[in-house]
C-alpha cells in the first residue's frame, strides 16, 4: 500500500494528508470529531484497487486551523486545490457526517469533477431539515439533542467548557454515538484526541457549525435544482438509518441508500468491511 502523509499549501491554508494505492481515485473525507485518522480501518481495503487521498479538513487534525473559512464552498475549494496539486482528476468522494454536507455542494456545483459521492449518516443543511433536528421535543432532545451545535453560537463558552476535559468530552460523543464504543480503538481515539486538546483544536472543530447558516444557504439551491451525481446515503440502524437518504431526496435526483446493520453514527470505524462492499457494488452500479 505505501501511504504517504504529506502537507500541502493551498488557498491559503496548510492541508495535512494521506495518499495510498493505485487505481481509480477516491477521496476520504471526515467528519466531527475525528480526523483523517476515522478511515484508518477503510483505507487499506481500498487502497487495494484505488487512489486514496484522505486529508483532515482546516481546523482539523494536523491542518491549519484558520479563524475563518468553515463554509462549504471554502471547504471544497481547499479539497479541489489539493487535488490539482496532486494532479488527480474526477474521483469517487466517500463523506460522513459534517464532510458530507460540503461534498454534497462540490457535487451538486462542479459534476464534472465528482463521478459518485457516499453520503454518510449525516442530515442535510437545509432550513426545513435544522428545524426538524433543533425541535424542543422529548423526540429532539434525546441524549441532549445536538447540543454542541447551537453551543457553538455562544462566544468562546466550548473552548472554556472543554478545556482540560477533552478526553471526556470525545468519550461522551463515542459512547453516546455508536453502537460499539470499543469499535474505535485506543490508538484511533488517542490520536484523534492529539490534535483535538491541541491549541486550536476545539475552535477548528466547530468551525463547521458555526458556518452552518453559510452552508444552508449554499445547500439549498440544490432543492430547486438537484444534484445529478448519483449518491448512495447510508445510515446506521442505531443512528440516522434511513433517514439519511430520505433526507437527500428533496435535494439529489439519483439516490441509493440503505441501513448499515449493527452501526451507530461511526460506520467508517464500527463496519469498516460492510461500508467497503456496500461501496464497491454502488460503484459497479454507476460504471454501467
Amino acid at each position: 500500500m505505501n501511504p504517504t502523509r504529506e502537507t500541502a499549501r493551498v488557498n491559503g491554508v496548510s492541508l495535512n494528508y494521506t495518499v495510498a494505492g493505485q487505481g481509480d481515485p477516491v477521496l476520504l473525507w471526515h467528519g466531527f470529531p475525528g480526523t483523517s485518522q476515522s478511515w484508518h480501518k477503510v483505507l487499506p481495503l481500498l487502497a487495494r484497487t484505488h487512489t486514496v487521498i484522505v486529508p483532515d479538513m482546516r481546523g482539523f487534525g494536523d491542518s491549519d486551523k484558520p479563524a475563518r473559512g468553515y463554509d462549504a464552498h471554502t471547504l471544497v475549494a481547499d479539497f479541489r486545490e489539493l487535488l490539482r496539486h496532486l494532479g488527480i482528476g474526477p474521483l469517487h468522494i466517500v463523506a460522513h457526517d459534517m464532510g458530507a454536507p460540503a461534498a454534497l455542494v462540490w457535487a451538486g456545483h462542479h459534476p464534472d469533477e465528482v463521478r459518485t459521492l457516499a453520503y454518510l449518516d449525516e442530515p442535510i443543511i437545509t432550513g426545513e431539515c435544522l428545524a426538524r433536528l433543533m425541535q424542543f421535543t422529548p423526540e429532539g432532545t434525546v441524549r441532549g439533542g445536538l447540543w454542541w451545535w447551537p453551543l457553538a453560537f455562544a462566544p468562546g463558552l466550548a473552548e472554556t467548557l472543554f478545556a482540560d476535559h477533552e478526553r471526556e468530552v470525545l468519550t461522551w460523543f463515542y459512547e453516546n454515538y455508536s453502537a460499539n464504543p470499543a469499535a474505535i480503538g485506543q490508538a484511533a481515539f488517542d490520536e484523534t484526541m492529539r490534535t483535538f486538546a491541541a491549541p486550536g483544536g476545539v475552535s477548528g472543530v466547530l468551525g463547521v457549525y458555526r458556518a452552518i447558516f453559510e452552508t444552508q444557504a449554499q445547500t439549498e439551491r440544490f432543492m430547486r435544482d438537484k444534484v445529478r451525481v448519483p449518491v448512495l446515503a447510508l445510515g446506521g440502524d442505531a443512528s440516522f438509518g434511513d433517514k439519511t437518504r430520505e433526507l437527500l431526496t428533496t435535494v439529489v435526483e439519483n439516490v441509493q441508500g440503505g441501513v448499515v446493520a449493527n452501526c451507530g453514527h461511526f460506520i467508517p470505524e464500527e463496519q469498516p468491511e460492510e461500508l467497503v462492499r456496500l461501496l464497491s457494488a454502488f460503484w459497479a452500479s454507476t460504471a454501467r
